[in-house]
């Protein structure tokens, strides 16, 4: 997988459990917002058509009507590519021995944070809301002891089952450090 290559500086054995997204149904609201915006202009020149015309028709008045819808349509295409842009590049990777959470925050600022699986102390999967529970999304913190204390992956798809594979890694982890352990004392008895 083209993804599984890209893993920021991929330790030895790691190998990728989870790439997470947001819920393609969160960028379909943006997208069905700014259709709507993209409509209003569309009104306002109905609206001037049926109530003044004479505008539509004035040499000084309607170029710039035409540049005022102009500059507010790349507007709309800079803030839906802007909503492309974090929907698309914000991605949470969970591996069986890091989690990654790579954040694009405004167009040229993006954060990547990591913690060890081994670190994680608590970890929560919430849904609120009958659009979350309808369509299976919402949100998992995760609560570890490290510097960040807290990761929440956003508005991701199917968070409870994102949190059961996460467990059953923690669970993997503790009983290879058990086995380490026992292995250990026998070997010293």
């Amino acid at each position: 997988m083209f993804i599984e290559n890209h893993i920021p500086n991929r330790q030895k054995g790691e190998n990728m459990v989870l790439f997470l997204r947001r819920h393609w149904l969160i960028f379909l609201g943006y997208l069905v917002f700014y259709i709507f915006l993209a409509a209003i202009p569309f009104g306002i020149y109905y609206f001037l058509k049926i109530n003044y015309s004479e505008y539509l028709t004035d040499q000084i008045i309607y170029p710039f009507l035409l540049l005022l819808a102009s500059l507010y349509y790349l507007y709309i295409l800079l803030f839906l590519y802007h909503a492309f842009l974090d929907y698309n590049l914000d991605v949470w990777i969970v591996t069986n021995k890091r989690i990654i959470n790579i954040e694009q925050k405004g167009l040229f600022n993006r954060e990547v944070a990591k913690h060890e699986i081994s670190k994680i102390q608590d970890v929560t999967g919430i849904q609120k809301g009958f659009l979350q529970s309808i369509f299976k999304f919402g949100d998992v913190h995760v609560q570890t002891a490290g510097e960040i204390q807290r990761f929440v992956f956003y508005q991701i798809p199917n968070p409870f089952k994102v949190v059961k594979i996460i467990n059953h890694l923690l669970e993997e982890i503790d009983e290879k450090r058990h086995g380490n352990i026992s292995a250990q004392k026998n070997n010293s008895l």
